[in-house]
């Protein structure tokens, strides 16, 4: 039985947008799908998850059969970092006891003020969220 993983990224949002590039680039071995949420809640298919969720951080569904699990922001990084070999090793150290403490806010806080991380380049209003 294969397993499918895929993350939903927020295709109007340049932050969303850049970490996606940056991601596909590591992924040497495309262990990962990527899809925009804008597409992923026109699905017929689609799991019921609230638009200003995810919106706010990125999704990443692994779904293995009937079972389905979901990943969200710093979670979902980490889990990424295990499965690609450029950094397997962060994503073992993230899995250390403690670490989800920081990794979880360092992650909203980054989402949170993206708009002024990127010093105004975003041209939506997705970046407010």
């Amino acid at each position: 039985m294969s397993i499918e993983k895929f993350a939903l990224y927020d295709a109007q949002c340049l932050l969303c947008q850049k970490s996606k590039s940056a991601i596909q680039k590591i992924d040497t071995l495309n262990r990962f799908t990527w899809v925009s949420l804008q597409e992923y809640e026109k699905r017929e298919d689609a799991i019921p998850f609230k638009p200003v969720e995810l919106r706010r951080e990125l999704h990443l569904v692994i779904q293995k059969g009937e079972k389905v699990k979901v990943l969200k922001g710093f979670l979902a990084i980490r889990y990424m970092f295990l499965f690609m070999p450029l950094t397997f090793f962060l994503g073992v150290l993230a899995y250390f006891p403690g670490v989800t403490l920081i990794g979880n806010p360092l992650y909203k806080w980054v989402a949170k003020r993206r708009h002024n991380l990127l010093k105004h380049k975003c041209d939506s209003d997705q970046c407010s969220l």
